[in-house]
């Protein structure tokens, strides 16, 4: 069996998505749209932000004209107006965390990572369960009540078992400064019994990055399972089905 199959047939099964492929991010549509919007006048650009501070949402089409736009004024404009909107939503509330990298093997080839497959100069690293509660207790004492914890993409190093025994001893960590209140998890996109096991384990958040919407782009940067554009683009939907309600994307 084609070893890229095997890690991809491992972690996900893409006929569960199969009615999606053609859903989301239709490019085609998007880049019509952009081609549509450009030049944006002043007077458009202003009844849009006017919109916008109502808080109700904007068509593509109004999204459209603020990504083409260039006058420096009306970007300032713009800015303001969203940092106007975050306030009104957040506040000055700001949430902390600290990111607990717990192994480092990864079956990707990603260019822009110093975790990629080809660094044969990196000497990999995978905690020990007692070594995960040793760094726990260093970041209570330190102040810091929630952890991301990061794994990098390895079916053998880094299966869903160890994902959840680590999150688990995490929580189990309480010291005279306190404990972790809140484990967020950062790991490849899975299926949805892994996702469920999450679940069961107390996952804060979910966080998964996709680094670009863009499918040439994602293809080009991407080598590995992690090339999979559907297995990426479809993992929240993945994770909402297992009953997760609180995810991260970028």
């Amino acid at each position: 069996m084609n070893k890229f199959f095997y890690w991809n047939r491992f972690f996900y099964s893409p006929e569960s998505n199969e009615d999606m492929k053609n859903t989301i991010i239709n490019e085609k549509y998007i880049f019509n749209i952009l081609q549509k919007t450009q030049s944006p006048g002043a007077e458009k650009i202003k009844d849009i932000l006017r919109k916008a501070e109502q808080k109700k949402g904007l068509s593509l089409s109004d999204v459209g004209y603020l990504v083409n736009l260039n006058d420096r004024a009306l970007l300032d404009r713009l800015f303001a107006v969203a940092g106007k909107i975050k306030k009104e939503i957040y506040g000055e509330r700001l949430v902390f965390f600290a990111p607990l990298y717990v192994s480092d093997f990864c079956v990707n080839d990603c260019d822009y990572c110093n975790f990629h497959k080809r660094n044969t100069f990196l000497k990999r690293t995978k905690l020990s369960i007692k070594g995960v509660k040793e760094q726990v207790k260093f970041l209570v004492n330190s102040g810091h009540k929630r952890i991301l914890v990061e794994f990098g993409e390895d079916p053998l190093y880094n299966d869903i078992g160890y994902v959840t025994e680590v999150i688990k001893a995490i929580y189990s960590v309480k010291i005279s400064k306190g404990n972790i209140r809140r484990v967020n998890v950062n790991i490849a996109a899975t299926t949805i019994e892994n996702y469920r096991k999450l679940k069961q384990a107390k996952i804060g958040t979910y966080q998964l990055f996709q680094e670009t919407y863009h499918r040439q782009t994602y293809k080009k940067f991407h080598h590995g399972p992690k090339q999979d554009y559907q297995r990426q683009i479809t993992a929240h939907n993945r994770v909402f089905q297992a009953g997760i309600d609180d995810v991260g994307l970028g």
